[in-house]
Parts: structure tokens; C-alpha cells; sequence
């Protein structure tokens, strides 16, 4: 009797030890995201810091029509930005997330398809801009310096950042992150205090610095990760229709967020394309806190997806729970403090104010597809979340290509709306499909094996 009580007691104690083990593992996991999304966030905010005073230095330096051309400039080099590279950063991040040991393969071919890509995109920008000739553009030289400087020697920083982010090194990503946007900003700065106003001193400038710090970060990978870097046609290869579904993704986000100011700039002038990109950057900026916690929890969400689906789908309702309620804050402060705006960009910008009073929502709407859509990406459905982006890219041209001609930026503020509304409904709905088939498949398995 004594003896099978001991065993009882010694059982009853391991059970106490297994969970307990098991709440300090997950209590650490919740510490560990928390822990990383704070220092991504800072990171962002920073970031957020520093791309507000290069944006409010440049619109008071240029003034609303140069402003408007340098806007429709930067449309067009994001618009192709998605190409240079084709995709392959975001296959770096799954990939790395999935094995860091793969960590020199996947920079090396992400770093040499942006490289390469971008600059064949910079050139092809320089030769449009030359052909167009149009006062409302930038001249092909300072088109083809500043698409060097974005598609090639930004974006290949950026690639860099995403490998960091796939290891788990929060805090290099977001170092990262902010020496972009910081460079940015005290070039700019730097131009203002010396009266040198001058876009093409910009431009010279941005190319000029950017390189070394490139050539640091690169230099700082390689130490950090000290595996082979090569270049593996093979593996670009065989993972190029998931490049291809990551291009096609951000292409069609690129597309349905910065079409309307060529548009604009096609059927208005350079200073309702000025009044609008300011009032929508800020706009696209207020994201960014909730872009921290997406970034920081992709590689778990892509981790829990390999082994635990049920798991993954209580982490995104967690994580869209978070994002919304965190943009719904966000939405709030600028909706009543729009009528401000015009202390920061300036009086000449009076007409920012009707951007952000009517697309005061546009991170909210943000939050929950982006947040869906990176937990379709986890699951495997990354050709779904592509598919639906391009249904919503043709509705947002017809619809931009309708309304934008007879009511100016008002119509390319609510086709943006639309357009991001429609996105997070159809994410939404392919979510529910998922659980619910994921649900039937875990019914089944367990049925089969009570069966065995």
C-alpha cells in the first residue's frame, strides 16, 4: 500500500514538474516576442522619428510643386521597387527563419538579385523620365540618382535587415532601420541649416553616403554570420515561384498605394500631387507601430505554422487583437489632430488636412490585412494572399482610373480606402476557410488514429 502511494505522490509530482516546465516555457516565448516587438517598435519609432523630419524638411525646402514632382518620382521608383530583387528578400526571411544555418546562401542571393535588378530599373526610370520630358517630372539625370540610391543601395540595406530579422537579431534589425531613415534625415537636414535647397544636392548626397553604409552592414553580416556567401543558382531556381508570389504580393501593395499620385499627377497639378502625397505619407508613417510587431512576430508565426497550426491561429488572433486596437488609437489622434498638420508641413499645405480627415481609418484597415495576410504567408497560402492582391490591383485601377479624373485627390483617398477595405474582407474570408478546413483535417487525424 505504502509503495503505490509513493508511486502515486511521484506521479502526481511529475505531472506538477512537466507543467510547470510547460507554463515557464510559453510564460518565456510571451517574455521573448514581447521583448523583441518593444525593441522593433523603438526601432520603428525611431525610424518613424526620422522619416517625419526628412518628409517635413523636404516639403519645406521644395515647396508644394517641386515637392509634387519629387513625390510623383518616388511613386514610380516604388512602384518597380518590388521587382528589384524579385522577392527574394522575403524568401530570405522564410528560409533563414526556417534554418539559420542557410543564412550566407539566402543573403548572398537576395543582396545580388536586388543589386542587379535594381540597377537595370534605375536605368529603364532614367530612360522614361528622358522620354517624357515633362515638367511635372524630375529630369532623367536626377531620376536615375535618386532610383540608384532606393532600388539599389536602400534596398539591398533593407535585405540585410530582413536576414538579421529572419535570425532573431531584433536588435541589428532595427538599428538597421533606423540608420536608413536617420542618413536620410540629416542629409536633408544638413542641406536645410547650410541654405543649399537643392534637390539635385540631395540626390548627389544620398548616393554618396549610402554606399559605405552598404558596405559596413555588409561587412558587419558576414562577421555576425560567418557562413559561406555565395550565390546558388539552383536554389534561386527552385524557389522562384515563391519569389515570384512574394514580388507579385508587394507589387500589388506597391501599386494600389502609390498609383494614385501618378495618377494625380496625369490629371492634376504638381501642387494637389504635393498636398496629397504629404497628407498620405503621414498617413502610411502612423503604420509603422504596428508594422513592428508584424515584423517581429513573422518568423514565430512561421515556426508555429510548421508544427503547431492550432497554436498559429491563436498567436494571429492575439497578434490582430493587438494591431487593431493599437491602430484604432492611432486613427483617433489624427482624425483631431489633422487640423495641426499644417504646423509641421506648413501653410502651404493647407489641403493635407481633408487627406488625413478622410483616410484617418487607413491603418486600421492595414493592421488587419497585413496582419491576416502574414498569417497566410505562415500557413502556406502565400499564392492565395498574391492571387487576392492582384483581384484588388485591377479593381483599384478601374476604380482609380473612374474617380480619380472627375474628383481629383478626394477620389484617389476613398479608392484607396475601398481598396484596403476590400483587401482585409477577402483575407478575412480565406482565413475563416483555412481554420475551418485546418479544423476538419484535425478531426479526421484524430479519428484515424483512435481507430489504429
Amino acid at each position: 500500500m505504502s509503495q503505490a502511494r509513493s508511486s502515486s505522490s511521484g506521479q502526481t509530482f511529475a505531472l506538477f514538474r512537466a507543467v510547470k516546465n510547460t507554463l515557464a516555457a510559453k510564460v518565456g516565448q510571451s517574455r521573448g516576442h514581447l521583448i523583441a516587438s518593444g525593441t522593433l517598435a523603438f526601432g520603428y519609432c525611431a525610424q518613424l522619428a526620422f522619416q517625419m523630419v526628412y518628409f517635413l524638411i523636404l516639403t519645406r525646402m521644395l515647396g508644394p510643386e517641386l515637392f509634387g514632382r519629387f513625390a510623383a518620382a518616388l511613386a514610380a521608383i516604388n512602384l518597380v521597387a518590388p521587382i528589384a530583387g524579385i522577392g527574394f528578400a522575403e524568401v530570405a526571411l522564410v528560409r533563414v527563419s526556417q534554418d539559420r544555418e542557410k543564412t550566407g546562401l539566402w543573403a548572398a542571393n537576395a543582396l545580388a538579385t536586388t543589386a542587379v535588378l535594381g540597377a537595370v530599373l534605375a536605368l529603364c526610370l532614367a530612360l522614361v523620365s528622358g522620354i517624357l520630358a515633362s515638367d511635372q517630372w524630375l529630369i532623367w539625370q536626377l531620376m536615375l540618382g535618386l532610383a540608384f540610391s532606393e532600388l539599389v543601395l536602400v534596398r539591398c540595406c533593407i535585405v540585410i535587415a530582413r536576414v538579421h530579422q529572419a535570425r532573431r537579431e531584433i536588435v541589428r534589425t532595427a538599428v538597421i532601420n533606423v540608420a536608413v531613415a536617420a542618413m536620410k534625415a540629416m542629409i536633408a537636414l544638413g542641406l536645410l541649416l547650410s541654405g543649399q535647397r537643392s534637390l539635385v544636392m540631395l540626390i548627389i548626397l544620398l548616393d554618396i553616403c549610402f554606399t559605405p553604409l552598404l558596405f559596413i552592414l555588409f561587412m558587419s553580416l558576414t562577421r555576425h554570420a560567418p557562413t559561406i556567401f555565395s550565390i546558388s543558382w539552383r536554389h534561386l531556381r527552385d524557389n522562384i515561384r515563391l519569389a515570384l508570389s512574394f514580388a507579385t504580393a508587394v507589387i500589388c501593395k506597391a501599386v494600389y498605394t502609390d498609383l494614385d499620385k501618378l495618377f494625380l499627377a496625369r490629371w492634376s497639378t504638381s501642387y494637389v500631387v504635393g498636398t496629397y502625397a504629404a497628407g498620405y505619407k503621414m498617413l502610411s508613417l502612423s503604420f509603422m507601430p504596428m508594422r513592428a510587431v508584424l515584423e517581429a512576430t513573422l518568423p514565430r508565426q512561421i515556426q508555429l505554422a510548421d508544427y503547431n497550426r492550432p497554436g498559429c491561429s491563436r498567436f494571429t488572433v492575439n497578434l490582430l487583437l493587438l494591431n487593431v486596437a493599437l491602430a484604432g488609437c492611432i486613427a483617433g489622434s489624427i482624425y483631431l489632430l489633422a487640423p495641426w498638420a499644417t504646423l509641421l508641413l506648413g501653410e502651404e499645405f493647407e489641403d493635407s488636412i481633408g487627406v488625413l480627415r478622410i483616410g484617418f481609418l487607413l491603418p486600421v484597415l492595414q493592421a488587419v490585412h497585413y496582419t491576416l495576410g502574414n498569417y497566410l504567408t505562415a500557413t502556406g497560402h502565400q499564392s492565395t494572399r498574391a492571387f487576392l492582391q492582384l483581384v484588388v490591383l485591377v479593381v483599384y485601377v478601374v476604380a482609380g482610373l473612374i474617380v480619380i479624373p472627375l474628383y481629383s485627390w478626394q477620389g484617389a483617398i476613398w479608392t484607396s480606402l475601398g481598396c484596403e477595405s476590400l483587401l482585409a474582407l477577402l483575407f478575412g474570408l480565406v482565413c475563416i476557410v483555412s481554420l475551418v478546413g485546418d479544423r476538419h483535417e484535425s478531426v479526421a487525424e484524430d479519428s484515424g488514429a483512435s481507430v489504429e
